[in-house]
């Protein structure tokens, strides 16, 4: 399923979305938009938000394709929509095989937690008595480190 993300372009402050696309075609010719900017036609490959598989044409900037891109990979891609609400879609060089994951990190996120958690139990069976120890002990070893 393609996940499509909400960014913000920072220069026209409009919302836009970018989202994974696979390139299957890239064209040949080279063309040039009134800015003067060098740009080819690709043909990508994602899901709709409704979960329909498409292929839609979309832009390669010079500045990209120069990267050097293969068909048959995935590269992260931005969709806008211009002042008639015509939906433009650019491709970049940039493709998502190696990014890390937050299941990468998992093992992190759960040792604080656990760590939280243990000591939030431990302080809960501690009577009075032996807490306002804790806070002295604290205070002690706090004025002996500075």
């Amino acid at each position: 399923m393609t996940k499509y993300k909400t960014i913000q372009n920072l220069k026209t402050g409009e919302s836009e979305f970018s989202f994974n696309a696979t390139l299957l075609d890239l064209g040949e010719n080279v063309i040039q938009n009134s800015n003067g900017k060098d740009y080819k036609i690709v043909t990508l490959g994602f899901q709709l938000p409704s979960g329909d598989e498409v292929q839609r044409t979309a832009i390669c900037y010079e500045a990209n394709y120069s990267y050097g891109i293969e068909v048959g990979k995935d590269y992260l891609s931005n969709l806008s929509f211009d002042a008639k609400g015509e939906p433009q879609i650019r491709m970049s060089h940039l493709n998502n095989a190696d990014r890390a994951s937050a299941e990468d990190f998992s093992g992190l996120f759960q040792v604080t937690q656990q760590v939280i958690d243990e000591e939030l139990v431990r302080l809960r069976d501690l009577k009075k008595e032996e807490i306002e120890q804790e806070i002295v002990d604290h205070q002690t070893l706090y004025e002996k480190l500075t």
